[in-house]
C-alpha cells in the first residue's frame, strides 16, 4: 500500500540560499537514484519563503530504502536550521487520482 506525506516549512529571513544548496543537493542524490517506487517533489508558496514537499512511497520498504540514504539523514537537520517554521511532515492519505498508476 503507498504512503504518501506532505512537508511544509518556511526558511528564515538570510536563509534562503543555505535551504536551496540543501534541497539542491537532495534532490540531485534522488535525481542519481532514479527510483520508481518513490517520488519527491518540491513547491513554492507564493510568499518564495514556504514550501511544501510531496512524498509518495511504492510501499513501506520504499519509504524505508528512502529513508535510508545517507543523503536523507544530511538534508533534515540542514533545513531545519534554515527554518524559521517547520519542516512539519505529515502522513496523508489519497482520496482519488487522475493520474493512473
Amino acid at each position: 500500500m503507498a504512503l504518501e506525506y506532505i512537508i511544509q516549512y518556511t526558511v528564515k529571513d538570510g536563509s534562503e540560499n543555505e535551504a536551496k544548496a540543501a534541497r539542491d543537493r537532495f534532490f540531485s542524490a534522488l535525481k542519481a537514484q532514479n527510483s520508481n517506487r518513490y517520488s519527491y517533489r518540491s513547491l513554492a508558496k507564493p510568499d518564495g519563503k514556504s514550501f511544501v514537499h510531496l512524498g509518495w512511497f511504492e510501499d513501506e520498504d520504499a519509504f524505508k530504502e528512502f529513508q535510508s540514504l545517507p543523503e536523507f539523514s544530511a538534508f533534515g537537520p540542514e533545513l531545519s536550521a534554515a527554518c524559521a517554521e517547520g519542516p512539519e511532515a505529515l502522513k496523508i492519505d489519497e482520496v482519488d487520482t487522475s493520474v493512473a498508476r
